[in-house]
């Protein structure tokens, strides 16, 4: 089987797409994934080919950033939900048009894509094969979807489709039944699957082998905060935490380094490694409520504090709270003594890290990428109407 992977230029809308490839090539199915120039190198280091198509482009538009699912009932709201479509829309023609002639010497049987992408399902129809959306947390604001098939009636008309906006074949879920925010899903077929963490590639760190002599704390703002001024907060974060009897964990890619301020004491500043690696030693993560970040705690079963400042984070941190894995603090109630509050009531609190090993039981109990791949193969060899 022909499977082609497509993604927005995103790391986190990459990752979310490689652990079910490594599944399907395992299998024996020739997976590929395509995505623009810029993003090529992203791809090779997941270790699955990667298809470059289309033209580089500005960074402007390179990083599409995070949905803006917060304040969807504002019209400054409305106003972001329509320019982030545009702007995928953007990136997705350019992904169309390049990968027209490349299907001619790969025809999938079978797209999966990321949901903020718009070429691989629409590419799909055009083909006649399935298309598979792949979640990466909790849906999408139903604002943002249907800022998003607004964006591509263009592309729809450049690939001589019909207006109406054709539903995937299948959906595969990756949240647990117990987190639920109650957004409505799209009436297709939904297929669970476990959500196994991916935060890239990297080595695991001689002190990850040291058990902690204190309780460990990791502060992360995740891969595309830093970009958005996401720094002062590790800064702020971590200077505060220190201040307690634990150790706190700061990953930093090398160009962060000199940008954020730290104590010379109390803080370990180390070097960014795939954040998965050290979810296990921590006690608590604080974090900005990133869908990649709070599934990846999840998955491991460590309580968690979010510290949302944008979009879909918001979504998250009501959700830690409302299953009872963490905390939450959204920035007018951030004060100092909230944080430390906060960070000493999950620390403290045992039924925080019962919740989150539930959670992580249930996670754990969802079918594994390998299991999901049997439910391709069949939806593959099925007939797709043409739209």
């Amino acid at each position: 089987m022909h499977v082609l992977m497509t993604t927005s230029p995103g790391l986190n809308h990459l990752w979310n797409l490689v652990p079910l490839g490594w599944a399907l090539r395992s299998a024996g199915h020739d997976v590929r994934i395509a995505s623009l120039p810029n993003f090529s190198p992203a791809v090779v280091e997941t270790g699955l080919p990667a298809i470059a198509v289309g033209r580089p482009i500005d960074k402007s538009l390179l990083d599409t950033g995070p949905a803006p699912d917060e304040t969807g009932g504002t019209r400054g709201g409305r106003h972001r939900f329509e320019r982030y479509g545009r702007r995928n829309a953007q990136v997705s023609a350019l992904l169309a048009r390049g990968l027209r002639p490349v299907l001619a010497g790969f025809r999938p049987d079978l797209v999966v894509h990321e949901p903020a992408e718009l070429a691989g399902p629409l590419l799909a129809q055009r083909l006649g094969v399935p298309a598979v959306h792949q979640g990466w947390g909790l849906p999408m604001h139903p604002g943002v979807t249907g800022a998003l098939h607004r964006a591509a009636a263009g592309l729809r008309r450049h690939l001589q489709l019909a207006e109406e906006v054709a539903a995937p074949a299948l959906i595969i879920d990756v949240c647990p039944p117990g987190y639920d925010d109650g957004t409505p899903r799209p009436r297709v077929p939904h297929q669970p699957m476990r959500y196994v963490p991916f935060n890239g590639p990297g080595a695991v760190p001689d002190w990850l082998h040291e058990p902690p002599a204190r309780p460990r704390v990791g502060v992360t703002v995740g891969t595309v905060l830093p970009s958005l001024g996401g720094l002062p907060l590790v800064s702020r974060v971590a200077r505060l935490v220190s201040t307690l009897d634990v150790e706190v964990v700061v990953p930093l890619r090398e160009r962060d380094r000199g940008r954020v301020e730290l104590p010379g004491s109390g803080v370990r500043v180390v070097d960014w490694l795939p954040f998965r690696l050290m979810a296990d030693s921590c006690a608590l993560i604080i974090h900005h409520g990133g869908p990649g970040t709070t599934m990846t705690a999840l998955a491991h079963g460590t309580p968690q504090l979010a510290l949302p400042t944008v979009f879909d984070q918001f979504r998250n941190a009501r959700l830690i709270e409302r299953t009872g894995v963490g905390r939450a603090l959204a920035h007018g109630q951030l004060t100092d003594a909230a944080l430390l509050d906060a960070v000493r009531s999950v620390l403290d609190g045992p039924q925080y890290r019962a919740a989150a090993r539930r959670v992580a039981a249930e996670i754990a109990s969802q079918p594994s990428p390998t299991e999901v791949v049997a439910v391709l193969e069949r939806l593959a060899a099925a007939p797709v109407p043409v739209g």
